[in-house]
This record gives C-alpha cells, structure tokens and sequence, in this order.
C-alpha cells in the first residue's frame, strides 16, 4: 500500500471517530437541553403567577402521595384540592404549586399537609386571564433546583462537540532533555527578561465577583420567596434550613469580594531576572521593586520554591495533590528602606528536579514575594521561572 493510500484511510479513520464522537455528545446536548427546558418551565408560570390576584379558598383534600420507585425507594408530594369562588362562580383546582413531581423528605409535605386540613381556610391565587387557573404555592421552592441537574448532560454534551469539531490545540514547545551536550540546547539561555505574575489583583478580583454575583444572584430568589413564606405565617421550614448551606456559601464569596477589593490598593511587585531561564547549578540573578506605600509592611520574603504537583483518579472524581520540595529564603527584610528595591542571587541546587510539566505531573518553579501588611490582606505574588536540564559541557583539551 503506497504512503497516500495509508494517509487517506487514516484520515478516513479520523473523520469516522470523530463523526461518532459527535453523535455520542450531541445525544447529550439534546437530552440536557431538553430535560432542562422541560423542568424550568415551572420558572415561567412562577414568574407570570406574580400577578395573579390573591383569592381565599376552602380546602377540601389533603394527604401526603407516596410513590415508589423500581428499586423499592420512595419519593412524596403533595395531593391537595381546593374550591374557591371567583365572580359567584364555584372552582376546584387540585395544584399545590408549579413544579410538579415527586422527591424525597417525607417531614416537609407532612407539615404542608397538616397546615391545610380538610375544611380549612387558605389562601390562593388565581389567574386573572383564567380562573380555572388556581395555585396554593406560587412562589420558588427548593425542589426547583433539580432542574440544573440535566445542565450538566447539556455541559457535557456541548464541551464535547467543541473539543471534537472546533478546539485545536496549541502546539507543545519542544523542551531540551536532561544530559543533552550544552551545544544541543543553544538558544535556551535568554537574556535579562521581567518575569510575569501568576495573577493579578484586579483578575482574582473579576474572577471571584462575576461567581459572586451570578450564585447570589440565583440563590436570592429562593431566599426571598423564603422570607416571603415566613413573613406571611406560612414558612416552610424544609426549605429554610436547606438554603443555608447555599446562603453561608453567598456570605462568604461576598467576603472574599472584598477582601480582593482591598488587595487592589497593596503595593505590587516587580521582579527582574539575569536569564529567563537557567539550568540545574546555574547562578541566577533576581532583582525586584515595589510600586506603591512600602511602610504598610511588617516583613517581605522573597523565596524561590520548588513545587510537584500530581494528578491522578480516584474512583470516578480528579484529585491533584501538591507539595514542596525545595525552598530557598532568598531575603527576608523588615526594615522599610530596604524594601522598595533590592538584588539576590540563587544557585539552583543541583539534586533536585529541572521544569517538566505533563498532563498529569509537572514540577514547577517560582519567585514568591511576600509582604505582610497588619490588619489589611497580604501581598503574596507568584512568578513562574523555567528551570532547564543539567547542561552537560565538553571539556576543553588541556
């Protein structure tokens, strides 16, 4: 077979896998998508039952519906039914609330159903467009949140297709091996050169309120139609207590919005490097300064640190464990003179390990500036430096 004809079916063979990729993560766009509109539409008649006009009502049924599942469990809801008069004409309505189904938690419906016995007096809404059209709940309630369950088959399905079809990935820098002549890595010693931080304030800081932002944001609608229930003498005590979790988390994102808003006026270091990259033994010069009120500062340490880190599964989640296997104290200073601006020098050790970075182990390299600011957050910035191979070097002949 020529070298053509073997590219082509290998080409063909490319096209197939990734034809039946495509399929395989469509198949789960599709039943996200659809799941998930499926189960959100409650959130539309929510939204439309703002308006509907409250109405008193008798109730006339009530129980807790036991449902059981092919396995044996077993899931509740809510069986209610109701009259109510609307322009001297009589109506039953048999809806709780919008979202309809079954879930686990038998304590919660068992207190709803003991609110409205038969007989009792409650309150409704009713649609004013209509009236056939009637509802106990209206508002938001926990259960709501399984409908971002199918999301995720949506998420899944959607990184797929762009991963299969779109993504290209950028090529891999060749890297110098250890043990490699010094004559075979030419090139990879570059001059003087400022190195980058790992972040910056203001990117922890769009970061950190942009997920603020969008997880309140959902989690204040539930908590609003929570007061509302409480408010109203018809809290739901389920729903309050499962909302905490979700609302210490919001108070806590909201927190550390602001503590990256006050890191935004800190003083920020720069550092400067003799050689962008430097191998195994070599001498490396570093000189940094700070821009910004360096009497704020108790101490500042500048280290050099050597970090693993290792990506492996366990089960069916991802973990990466990290660690530190070397760390040089390259200068700690407390006197406020000297911190605006300073030079050190590092050997890199020789028995330890040069830059490698894998999919799932990289051993890294960094500068790390710290500054300790009293009652204020720290400065604490990172900035990556590539540490070659031991350059192995031909003798000169004596």
């Amino acid at each position: 077979m020529s070298v053509t004809g073997s590219s082509s079916e290998a080409e063909r063979n490319r096209r197939k896998g990734r034809g039946c990729l495509g399929v395989f993560f469509g198949i789960f766009l599709l039943i996200g998508l659809g799941a998930t509109g499926a189960m959100l539409l409650p959130i539309a008649d929510i939204l439309q039952a703002r308006s509907w006009r409250e109405t008193s009502c008798t109730i006339l049924s009530s129980e807790v519906e036991t449902h059981r599942g092919s396995k044996g469990s077993k899931t509740y809801s809510v069986a209610v039914s109701f009259e109510y008069v609307v322009d001297d004409q009589r109506y039953v309505s048999t809806r709780y609330k919008f979202v309809t189904g079954s879930s686990s938690g038998y304590d919660g419906k068992a207190e709803i159903v003991e609110r409205l016995k038969p007989g009792t007096k409650a309150v409704c809404y009713v649609s004013k467009k209509n009236p056939a059209e009637a509802v106990i709940e209206r508002g938001f309630t926990s259960d709501i949140f399984l409908a971002f369950i199918p999301m995720i088959f949506a998420v899944i399905g959607g990184g797929g297709i762009y991963g299969v079809f779109f993504y290209k990935a950028k090529p891999k820098p060749v890297r110098p091996n250890a043990g490699l002549p010094a004559a075979a890595i030419a090139g990879a010693k570059a001059g003087p050169a400022a190195l980058k931080p790992a972040s910056s304030p203001a990117g922890r800081l769009g970061c950190v309120l942009i997920f603020a932002l969008i997880w309140n944001g959902v989690v204040s609608i539930f908590v609003v139609d929570v007061v509302s229930g409480w408010s109203k003498g018809n809290g739901d005590g389920c729903s309050t207590v499962f909302m905490i979790p979700f609302v210490l988390v919001g108070a806590a994102l909201i927190v550390f919005t602001v503590y990256c808003f006050l890191a935004l006026f800190n003083p920020r270091p720069t550092i400067r490097v003799s050689s962008s990259s430097a191998a195994l033994g070599e001498l490396v010069e570093l000189e940094w300064e700070m821009t910004g009120n360096v009497r704020r500062f108790r101490s500042l340490t500048v280290v050099f640190e050597g970090r693993e880190e290792a990506t492996y599964r366990r089960g069916t989640s991802t973990s990466t464990d990290k660690s530190v296997f070397e760390t040089i104290e390259l200068a700690k200073i407390t006197d406020p003179r000297d911190m605006r601006r300073g030079k050190v020098k590092v050997v890199i050790p020789m028995d330890t390990m040069h830059t490698f970075k894998s999919k799932n182990n990289k051993f890294l390299w960094q500068f790390k500036v710290k500054g300790d600011i009293p009652r204020w957050p720290d400065v604490d910035e990172s900035f990556e430096f590539e540490v070659l191979p031991f350059r192995v070097r031909k003798e000169t002949p004596s």
